[in-house]
């Protein structure tokens, strides 16, 4: 299962800017319920892009339980590692998925 979310960085070092929103896709693995969290490359962005996040369990905050496949949907903010992100979209097997 895929799900489009997007997570917003402060910006320090430009007084005209105060945050950016990056766009990554968030992999959700049934077999195992590890995640995966991958940020689009965009080229001369001047960013350090690319994985974001390496297939694991992922423990929710403050807890020692993992993410589930029912803690992820469209239209949520979910935190990982103490940064929150909102998921916008999903593939159409998650979708079907979900349905069912």
């Amino acid at each position: 299962m895929n799900f489009s979310a997007f997570f917003l960085e402060a910006v320090v070092e430009d007084p005209n800017e105060n945050y950016r929103l990056r766009k990554c896709t968030i992999y959700y693995y049934l077999e195992d319920d590890t995640l995966h969290i991958l940020e689009s490359r965009i080229a001369n962005s001047g960013i350090p892009q690319g994985v974001f996040l390496k297939r694991h369990l992922v423990p929710k905050p403050g807890s020692i339980e993992t993410y589930k496949s029912n803690d992820l949907n469209v239209g949520i903010d979910i935190e990982f590692y103490g940064r929150v992100f909102h998921i916008y979209d999903c593939d159409e097997f998650t979708r079907s998925f979900y349905a069912n």
